[in-house]
């Protein structure tokens, strides 16, 4: 998380660096308070926005977004692996997250209109958090039901740049419309089950690390270790995504 933060302040200490320059002076409603109304109906992803004009043709913007309940990253290709699995089927199904996203983006308006109105090219940065807690349920070969309760954390950073456009509504309001940004990035995530697994022989601990690790998501590797009482599994690889159709109504200032 540190070394995110400093990415983060990085990315906008250099947007205020060069975006200084001879032609930068104070700009009208310079600054954009926003809230992305397609995530939030959409996706329940709740995101609002800052932006501020650095001189007539950059910018700087900081997106914070949080939601509740989301299902699990690659759902459905855990699904078609383990979907004859009554109880791996019932843990996919039912474990939700919840997600946090910070975004700093640098904007450079492609028109004369000047900042933060006109068609845009930014580059961004995306920090996205999982967090969850839950029941993982299984049956090991002595017929013997058991539930381990589980908490994780999936931490991601990943890069892009998109394109959009903000149009002035009146004075006061704006309407932004992100058109489209990929980003790549990489994850890690760290989860850990608590449970009494004493009755258990070391053949079925060793057959559930390896049903663990034999989670088929391509690039990503998945280690896994079953004591007495703990289940731990930490996963990491890469993740794509695309920003698209992002729609923010916004107030100027």
């Amino acid at each position: 998380m540190k070394k995110t933060l400093l990415i983060v302040f990085g990315i906008i200490s250099t947007g205020f660096v060069f975006g200084q320059g001879p032609i930068a002076s104070p700009i009208i409603g310079g600054n954009v308070l926003k809230v992305n109304l397609s995530s939030s109906l959409l996706t329940k992803h709740y995101l609002i926005q800052y932006e501020r004009a650095l001189n007539l043709n950059r910018s700087i913007a900081l997106g914070i977004g949080i939601s509740s309940g989301v299902d699990l990253p690659f759902k459905k290709t855990l699904l078609d692996q383990f979907g004859d699995n009554l109880d791996a089927r019932r843990a996919i199904e039912t474990t939700k997250f919840d997600k946090l996203t910070i975004t700093p983006e640098y904007r450079f308006y492609l028109n004369k209109k000047g900042a933060p109105i006109g068609f845009y090219l930014a580059t961004f940065v995306r920090y996205t958090k999982f967090s969850f807690a839950g029941d993982y349920v299984f049956t090991p070969s002595n017929g013997i039901l058991h539930t381990a309760k589980v908490k994780g954390e999936l931490n991601g950073v990943g890069g892009g740049a998109m394109l959009g456009i903000q149009w002035a509504i009146g004075k006061v309001i704006t309407l932004d419309w992100w058109m489209v940004g990929p980003f790549v990035g990489v994850q890690n995530g760290d989860f850990d089950g608590v449970s009494d697994m004493s009755d258990m022989s070391a053949s079925d601990k060793a057959d559930l690390e390896n049903d663990i690790e034999a989670i088929d998501i391509p690039l990503w590797k998945i280690d896994a270790t079953v004591s007495n009482d703990a289940i731990n599994a930490k996963i990491s690889g890469p993740f794509v995504g695309v920003r698209m159709f992002g729609v923010c109504l916004g107030v100027r200032f």
